[in-house]
């Protein structure tokens, strides 16, 4: 037996509750280092203590005087969660509009949102390594390799998702927001709680969502879906693709931001689908 064959064998060679007790172990390990990042960012913050001035070259930029240097020290009113929140309001809030604390705890709550989001993207290479760890012995070393391969794609398309969500998105929503309010003569408001919740959970389902082409090549390139099947259904490829813009959205700009979503989902899916071709056909031609 070949030692591909032995790592494909892996699932039935090892008993059960090693398995259970090793995807424990490795779970721990990932919750463990998400609540430490998360504390990290909910007490500590950034600052700077003041240097005797020296100058620093820096090639095809030029020279920079420092007078002082960037430090972490522990902080909850100014950490690394307040100044994201802060940043997201002064940039993403329409001017003219008011942000409102309504309960005595949002603030505090959408600190600790702020920071669980942030943890779990910093520990993103924990997590996959720990995953890695886990499956890798019951693959073959093609499966490897094409897995390693789509580390890189994976996160540049959720960055791209996040990214998409912050500058295109959630600016557009609030601008509608906004006009439909002056539109009624009230105040122009927002609620602390809910403007955090609306940009975290964009910038977490977008990313996520963002994923498409990444799982489409991933179930082509393993057998599980051919390419065939992905460009035959491109129609309900778009149909999905609405139906999950209407999930996301919350349904409140007369179908602007839904279509923006929409469409954009269901490029992906194209993406994703003449990729999975290629992916095909490659295997294919290798194999022969």
């Amino acid at each position: 037996m070949t030692d591909e064959g032995s790592e494909g064998n892996w699932l039935t060679q090892t008993p059960l509750l090693d398995h259970l007790q090793d995807l424990a172990k490795r779970l721990r390990r990932i919750v463990f280092s998400v609540l430490v990042l998360t504390a990290f960012f909910l007490f500590f913050g950034p600052s700077s203590v003041a240097v005797h001035p020296f100058d620093i070259t820096v090639p095809f930029v030029g020279v920079f005087r420092i007078t002082r240097l960037p430090i972490i020290v522990p902080s909850f009113l100014n950490s690394f969660s307040t100044e994201l929140i802060r940043y997201f309001i002064y940039h993403e809030v329409p001017k003219g509009m008011i942000v409102l604390n309504v309960s005595v705890f949002d603030p505090i709550l959408s600190s600790m949102q702020v920071s669980l989001l942030f943890s779990v993207i910093v520990s993103m290479p924990i997590i996959l390594t720990e995953m890695w760890k886990f499956v890798s012995p019951a693959l073959y070393e093609t499966e490897k390799k094409h897995l390693k391969w789509t580390v890189i794609p994976a996160t540049l398309l959720f960055v791209a998702g996040a990214s998409f969500a912050y500058f295109i998105v959630i600016p557009v929503l609030l601008l509608v927001v906004k006009l439909y309010i002056v539109s009624l003569g009230i105040q122009e408001t927002l609620s602390f709680k809910s403007i955090i919740s609306i940009i975290v959970g964009f910038l977490f389902a977008f990313g996520l969502s963002f994923e498409l082409p990444v799982v489409m090549v991933t179930l082509t390139r393993f057998g599980f879906v051919g390419s065939k099947v992905w460009m035959e259904n491109w129609r309900m490829g778009v149909l999905g693709s609405f139906i999950i813009a209407l999930i996301i959205s919350p349904g409140v700009t007369g179908g602007l931001v839904e279509t923006i979503i929409g469409l954009t989902l269901s490029a992906l899916y194209i993406a994703g689908a003449l990729v999975a071709r290629r992916i095909e056909r490659s295997a294919l031609s290798e194999r022969q």
